[in-house]
């Protein structure tokens, strides 16, 4: 399949908000576990960036750069033999998340609801604030992305050799594990300067009264 110029674009988008996503997963846990303020509201940022990249991908199906928008009507052939449809990578998404259907479906609109709420507008009359989701969903499901566009960039070719050839050479030069690598020596210093010598105190998932909340309903299509 030759991929057009627009849609290696969007695949590039893609890609670029899947990286920050995980970035900021990465960093928002290695500042955690604190009883500073300012560390304590770091923390917050770096979830609040990593749901706002995240949903840019995987929110609502409107956003311009939300996955099916590249998938929707294709397939491309993966390592094992198989072709991949956006059925299918909607499958490897929720094994990613470790989540069924049903779940995934579920914490996606609790998700999305707490994003539009209270990250891109701010309903401050709510009485329930509720807590973060779990960054772990969010980072595994941004690296099952990755994979994916590694796997497309390095087999497919488009109308725009020059650009595909330099996307190719940054997924393939910058898989996940050199990625997760890098992320892990930034967050190790960033622990350093966070607890200044003294030991952290287990605080995964914590957030202050600024976090989104959880939603009940569920949704049909994420």
């Amino acid at each position: 399949m030759i991929i057009t110029a627009h849609d290696l674009n969007l695949l590039y988008q893609i890609e670029v908000h899947c990286e920050k996503c995980i970035r900021a997963c990465v960093y928002a846990d290695a500042v955690g576990g604190t009883r500073s303020n300012m560390w304590t509201f770091t923390q917050n940022c770096f979830a609040e960036a990593s749901i706002l990249h995240w949903c840019r991908v995987f929110g609502s199906r409107n956003e311009p750069t939300h996955y099916s928008r590249f998938f929707d009507g294709k397939c491309f052939p993966v390592p094992d033999g198989s072709l991949l449809t956006l059925d299918g990578l909607r499958v490897r998404l929720y094994r990613a998340a470790k989540m069924s259907e049903e779940n995934y479906l579920r914490f996606w609109n609790n998700l999305k609801k707490g994003r539009d709420k209270y990250f891109v507008h701010d309903e401050f009359t709510a009485t329930n604030r509720g807590q973060f989701p779990d960054l772990d969903v969010l980072k595994s499901t941004s690296l099952e992305m990755r994979d994916v566009i590694h796997d497309v960039v390095s087999n497919e070719e488009s109308e725009d050799p020059e650009m595909h050839k330099l996307f190719r050479e940054r997924v393939q030069w910058h898989r996940n594990q050199e990625y997760l690598r890098d992320l892990e020596n930034d967050a190790h210093s960033l622990k350093r300067v966070t607890m200044d010598g003294k030991e952290p105190e287990p605080s995964h998932g914590e957030a202050t009264s600024d976090s989104a909340p959880s939603a009940e309903s569920e949704a049909s299509h994420a």
